[in-house]
């Protein structure tokens, strides 16, 4: 007979591909922060101790061992993001400027699901598992924006499925140890300045002896521009660990450990031209339709989280996390056929987030929440900063409230308003941004996501 767990494992998964997660970041980088309704409400701040719920499954399973009953936690988030996006200027490697703008807000909004089920097996040692979404980049520009060379499209879709195990050693302490396995989908899609690529070759080798006139390169005026895409997938493992400790005078500590996951994903690159190129272009560029192939080691992670009951009704809760985006220096796409790699150049470091958090029960059927937040991009300079993704330093403030609606039946709500600190993007058309150009961009950037979730207790 197949476990609750398994069968949880199972459904949950299935609900999770259906959905097609594809969300904006709102972590630093491509991070979801995104995992709990409840945590939301004190903007993850003592994610690693608190363990109210079967989201600690995701935030530290060793927490598993502090729910006496099985538990069922289905939540939802809705993330809105607002990008303002100020073009300063955009130019060829032979300084003819780029028109088109910056047209619409590049910010996409997305639904996003996690699903965690935990079930005591004895009073010392319980399981769980989980479905979650812990990477997700969604962005797009109009694509005749003065940046369409560098970014149009980006999205990627990260679905997480882990299964915990937890054990109680004694009163005051308990260890968790869970296995991931992920999917990891991306697809990124940017214009091809063919006028330039014609006019810096020379017109005899690469466009048949005529060059397209130089210009500005405004797709009404001078339609040379032609598309590029890469859509690629991958599956990995991982793990993570974690400890809780009960300490005296209601004071809990947690940490808990997520590792790298090196997704080695593979796929196609499709790349057309606009039919007044001439098609001797792609032979003379070595540009042709291949299969892509690219490493991407997603970043491990450490929290260390504290919890403190204050009396009958107030807690309050900090936590900092440290996570590795070192990890990824660059996006190498090479190509089965051979053809010259397409880099773009990150120079991410690792990044902390700062949360603290409270909470106050006003009455046995009520919980109210708060709390703030700050947290560091790995991004360090302009030069860097790419157009798919203009992170910033972000300030949380967040709010939330649960309600015991039946000795069973629990639910949660948070809202959190997210500053991302102004942004630039300051690329040179030198290396290998010589045929993207020119840009400079100012940006600046909110979010606001809502979330809520039920839990059942069986």
């Amino acid at each position: 007979m197949k476990s609750p767990t398994y069968r949880f494992l199972q459904k949950s998964a299935l609900a999770a591909a259906i959905a097609g997660i594809s969300a904006p970041a709102s972590a630093a980088f491509f991070a979801l922060a995104e995992q709990s309704a409840s945590g939301m409400g004190t903007a993850f701040a003592g994610g690693a101790a608190i363990a109210e719920d079967a989201s600690t499954v995701w935030y530290n399973p060793a927490g598993m061992t502090r729910l006496d009953r099985p538990q069922l936690v289905v939540a939802g988030h809705y993330i809105d993001l607002n990008i303002k996006t100020n073009v300063i200027s955009a130019s060829s490697v032979q300084g003819i400027p780029i028109g088109g703008g910056a047209g619409k807000s590049p910010g996409e909004s997305a639904f996003v699901p996690n699903f965690y089920y935990t079930h005591p097996i004895t009073k010392e040692f319980s399981v769980g598992a989980g479905v979650n979404a812990p990477f997700g980049l969604a962005t797009e520009y109009d694509s005749t924006w003065a940046g369409r060379y560098h970014a149009i499209k980006s999205e990627i879709k990260a679905i997480n499925y882990n299964v915990s195990g937890a054990y109680k050693f004694n009163d005051a302490l308990s260890g968790g140890v869970g296995v991931d396995y992920q999917h990891f989908k991306a697809e990124l899609t940017q214009a091809v300045d063919f006028t330039t690529i014609c006019n810096v070759l020379g017109a005899a080798a690469a466009c048949g002896g005529a060059a397209p006139a130089p210009g500005p390169f405004n797709v009404t005026t001078n339609p040379n521009d032609g598309n590029a895409k890469v859509t690629a997938d991958s599956n990995a493992w991982g793990y993570n660990l974690g400890l809780l400790a009960q300490l005296p005078n209601d004071f809990r500590v947690g940490v808990a450990y997520r590792s790298k996951m090196k997704q080695s994903l593979s796929g196609n690159f499709d790349i057309t031209t606009p039919a007044n190129v001439p098609g001797g272009v792609l032979a003379a560029t070595g540009l042709v339709n291949s299969g892509a192939k690219a490493d991407v080691t997603l970043p491990a992670s450490i929290s260390v989280s504290a919890y403190q009951q204050v009396g009958p009704q107030w807690a309050i809760m900090a936590d900092i996390t440290r996570t590795n985006w070192s990890s990824i220096p660059e996006l190498r796409i090479k190509f089965d056929s051979g053809q010259q790699d397409s880099v773009v150049t990150l120079n991410l470091i690792d990044s902390y987030r700062y949360s603290v958090g409270a909470t106050y029960k006003p009455n046995d059927a009520w919980i109210l929440r708060g709390g703030l937040a700050y947290d560091q991009s790995p991004v360090t300079n302009p030069q860097d900063t790419s157009p798919r993704l203009p992170d910033g330093d972000r300030t949380w403030i967040a709010i939330g409230a649960g309600l015991k609606a039946s000795p069973n039946l629990n639910f949660d709500f948070g809202y959190a308003y997210i500053h991302v600190q102004g942004t630039q993007v300051r690329k040179t058309a030198t290396g290998e941004n010589t045929f993207r150009g020119n840009l400079s961009v100012d940006y600046t950037a909110t979010i606001q996501v809502l979330s809520a979730q039920a839990r059942w207790t069986f």
